[in-house]
């Protein structure tokens, strides 16, 4: 897949998610043949206000690469200034820009979603924003507000028209939550509306649910948010089914602990002990879906209030699961 000067070498592409795709994530993520990685998206305003805070959710390794920042606000101005700073000092592959997180704290300053409201103003975004960098901008939108105002066609003609290099389309509405299905077929009529890439998203669990979003919309890359939680092993899947390799690799419950161990750890080297306990709490419910016992495995996991109590925790589990395999 081809956005602007940059090559990606799979069509599986990780999700900007808050919270959740800092660097050791990314990097593993990376390493299972993610095609690009994006960093937690941040505020433009924070940007422009020199916010160390904002700048550190930007860090990033060389090995990480192809890499996109994402940005959100509402101002042209802001939006522009903010891609500067991101171009000068952090020197991303590409520059993405958020037209669909429908969170509350997003919507209410306009940001995010709230900006499918006002087709003009995005348009205005995108144009002050693409003149401003010389690094490649995308975007990524939602399908509307709500059901009665879609909006997702012509919003890409109006990204397309600014010079964005491709659009990312979520098909779900800000109003509908994620247990509603994604409408994958308004991902195939952006396609056909506009000539830039266009990169699907929502739903996709399994590397067959991105073989399928492939097919049936004809877009050129997915992007996997949730379904990488816990599970990076998702990208080489859709990378072997790509290629026309049928044959998928199915982790064991040694393979989804050890990697867990190896996030943790890597956390722990760049943030510490205290926040790496905190931040890992949030992956432990995913790695370890399909676990025996796992209520309980998670309900401990969960209540450890020290790093070197999770360790133990989790190298005795390893040794029962071995002596549990071994026995069959």
């Amino acid at each position: 897949m081809q956005i602007a000067n940059l090559t990606l070498h799979s069509p599986a592409l990780l999700a900007p998610m808050a919270g959740y795709t800092d660097h050791p994530f990314r990097l593993i993520c990376k390493e299972q043949g993610a095609g690009i990685v994006y960093t937690e998206f941040v505020s433009s305003e924070g940007l422009i206000r020199d916010s160390q805070k904002t700048k550190d959710y930007l860090y990033f390794k060389e090995s990480e690469r192809p890499i996109g920042i994402q940005i959100f606000g509402h101002n042209p101005e802001s939006m522009a200034r903010s891609a500067q700073v991101i171009e000068e000092e952090f020197q991303p592959d590409l520059i993405d820009m958020n037209f669909g997180c429908s969170v509350r704290k997003v919507v209410k300053k306009g940001a995010g979603a709230a900006l499918l409201r006002d087709v003009h103003l995005i348009g205005a975004i995108a144009t002050r924003v693409v003149k401003s960098v010389r690094t490649p901008v995308t975007a990524k939108i939602r399908s509307g507000w709500t059901q009665k105002e879609i909006v997702a066609v012509e919003v890409a003609q109006r990204l397309a028209d600014a010079g964005i290099s491709a659009i990312t389309v979520h098909p779900r509405t800000a109003a509908m939550s994620y247990s509603d299905p994604a409408r994958w077929e308004l991902i195939r009529e952006v396609k056909e509306s506009v000539a830039v890439p266009i990169i699907g998203n929502g739903d996709i669990k399994t590397a067959d649910d991105a073989m399928r979003m492939l097919r049936e919309t004809g877009c050129d890359a997915v992007m996997v948010g949730r379904g990488a939680i816990g599970n990076p092993w998702i990208f080489d899947q859709i990378n072997r089914l790509y290629l026309g390799n049928p044959e998928i690799v199915r982790n064991s419950s040694i393979d989804k602990l050890d990697m867990c161990l190896r996030q943790l750890q890597m956390e722990i080297e760049i943030r510490g002990e205290a926040a790496t306990n905190r931040i890992m709490k949030k992956f432990y419910r995913w790695y370890f879906r399909g676990f025996p016992n796992v209520s309980e495995v998670r309900k401990n996991l969960l209540t450890f209030s020290s790093i070197n109590e999770t360790l133990g925790y989790l190298s005795a589990l390893r040794n029962d699961i071995r002596s549990y395999e071994e026995m069959f």
